[in-house]
């Protein structure tokens, strides 16, 4: 009998509840690729837009479907050409957004391409790792890509201070050597302060854009809830308006930007060996992922329902080594 392993999968898309134990067969790593020993997964918001069905060109139309693109395990199996790992090692990073992933971390084990991982610092915990992971990479090529922050720094606005990806932003600017302020609401905001963001702006309180105190090289929209026109006159020339989600808003102002002092972009996340092994290098020097809760992956179904309905701030970790 061949070997299998324990999975959260769901039979079809369109809903939540479907959600289900399922084993499968354990897979091989191919040429150029690792199997990883699942410890710990976290929540996004594409898990749940693929589950439903509305966003279906983020993952493989297989089924049944294993969703969960951040992960942190352990090694235990090696195919061909995969320099620089072996059995042991611990790793992180996380699964493409894209149909080519067929698998993903809601399992015992996955797949994962040798060259889109990096290794785990020993200090950093399993659910630190798979945390950080798509927010920290999303913050730092948008920052430093798209956004082409100066290499002094400069001055960086980050909205959505109550989500990951806004906290990483955060973190991550100041890192880069930037002064940060961040716009948000609520518990978001207490968050933002003790990661550093030298100033607050509670977007409750008024219009974040005319309150904000520019003009900024960056301004970081990790909410994708404003637009460009909204923020131009707060930006530098030469300086960029980067958001998180492409709409057809985005694609308006980009157009309308081309003869303006200030560019429109879009980050397109990608798991890269080197901005990993940065980040994992800033983990282990103090940086921490805010963390909202931890969740059995058993619950994965309740989880995203929670999730997605708001009030949270910060991850949620999924415990796939001791949940199911």
């Amino acid at each position: 009998m061949p070997e299998t392993i324990r999975t959260i999968a769901l039979p079809a898309y369109g809903s939540l509840d479907r959600f289900a134990p399922m084993a499968m067969p354990l897979p091989e790593p191919g040429n150029g690729e690792v199997r990883v020993r699942v410890q710990a997964s976290a929540l996004n918001p594409a898990d749940y837009k693929v589950a439903l069905g509305t966003v279906k060109f983020l993952h493989a139309r297989n089924f049944p479907m294993v969703l969960g693109y951040d992960f942190s395990g352990v090694v235990d199996a090696v195919g061909a050409d995969c320099a620089g790992f072996k059995p042991g090692d611990s790793v992180f990073g996380f699964l493409p957004y894209s149909p080519s992933n067929r698998r993903g971390a809601f399992a015992e084990a996955l797949l994962a391409r040798a060259d889109g991982i990096a290794l785990k610092p020993s200090g950093v915990p399993h659910a630190q790792a798979a945390a950080a992971a798509t927010p920290g990479l999303t913050a730092l090529q948008a920052l430093r890509d798209v956004g082409r922050l100066p290499a002094a720094g400069g001055r960086v606005l980050v909205t959505g201070v109550s989500g990951g990806v806004g906290q990483m932003g955060v973190a991550i600017a100041q890192r880069l050597g930037a002064t940060v302020e961040a716009v948000g609401s609520g518990r978001g905001l207490d968050i933002a302060r003790s990661l550093g963001a030298a100033r607050i702006v509670d977007r409750k309180a008024g219009r974040p854009s005319e309150v904000a105190q520019g003009p900024f090289d960056v301004v970081f929209d990790a909410a994708a809830a404003y637009r460009w026109r909204q923020w131009k006159g707060s930006i530098r020339d030469g300086g960029a308006y980067v958001c998180t989600l492409p709409s057809l808003a985005f694609v308006v102002d980009k157009l309308a930007s081309v003869a303006a002092a200030s560019r429109v972009g879009f980050v397109n996340v990608k798991s890269r060996p080197d901005d990993l092994q940065r980040l994992g290098a800033w983990l282990a020097g103090g940086l921490t992922v805010p963390v909202d809760s931890t969740i059995p992956v058993r619950d994965i179904g309740r989880g995203l329902a929670g999730f997605m309905q708001g009030g949270t701030v910060g991850r949620i970790v999924v415990d796939v080594a001791g949940g199911f």
